[in-house]
């Protein structure tokens, strides 16, 4: 297994990117949201992977987070949902989105997604609602950044992108912290965890993100005692 790539990139498709490491290129597939958000060719980069191996096929995908990794692997157990529709669903719809989606049952956002019809979006949401709140606790022990390190004595035209350790960095808000303590707090009072995922998805759906874990966890409490 391949879990991690580390090395420099070769060159930037529309879909891969080649990544040289020790002299062997390595061809990662990877979403589209990544492909826009990595460096130029000529970097250095690290990539968490999952190794594709079938009959006919031998494929590298790459992900920015062990998070978004996993979140792919949720999305292939799913029947119907190839490695092809999943590096879709990832690059369409942010994590935080898609996780509440699934929650909500909001099977219309799942299906806008390239390659996923309204029946495969109806079995995403029927299989994974149960799984979604694992994610969230997986996802409160992952990093949600990166670093991309330059190679070679080639100057970066924007010196302020580096940080004092010569790093380039990059932040990615895939689930929010509130949204990670909210949840937590009402499964530590006692709630089921995919009850209390459930109501702070829609609070936060319904509102925004920038409510203090506090004032969150009070609206949640109120809709969790009108359900009763």
């Amino acid at each position: 297994m391949i879990g991690k790539v580390t090395g420099i990139i070769d060159y930037v498709s529309d879909d891969h990117i080649l990544v040289d490491v020790s002299g062997i290129g390595y061809l990662i597939y990877v979403t589209g949201s990544t492909l826009n958000k990595i460096p130029v060719a000529g970097q250095k980069i690290s990539l968490f992977t999952e190794l594709i191996v079938r009959e006919d096929l031998l494929q590298l995908v790459g992900f920015i987070t062990p998070n978004e990794r996993e979140w792919y692997k949720l999305l292939t157990s799913v029947q119907g949902v190839g490695s092809k529709a999943a590096l879709a669903l990832l690059g369409h719809i942010p994590i935080r989105a898609l996780s509440r989606a699934i929650l909500l049952e909001d099977s219309e956002t799942i299906k806008a997604a390239q390659g996923i019809g309204p029946k495969i979006a109806k079995r995403l949401v029927l299989e994974l609602k149960g799984k979604v709140p694992r994610m969230l606790t997986l996802a409160s022990k992952t990093s949600n950044s990166f670093t991309v390190e330059q190679a070679g004595n080639n100057e970066l035209e924007e010196e302020k992108a580096i940080t004092k350790d010569g790093y380039q960095r990059f932040e990615f808000d895939e689930i929010s912290n509130i949204e990670l303590d909210a949840t937590s707090g009402l499964v530590n009072l006692g709630y089921p965890q995919i009850d209390a995922s459930k109501v702070v998805a829609e609070i936060l759906n319904e509102a925004d993100d920038k409510m203090n874990v506090e004032e969150l966890i009070k609206l949640a409490l109120k809709k969790l005692a009108k359900k009763g």
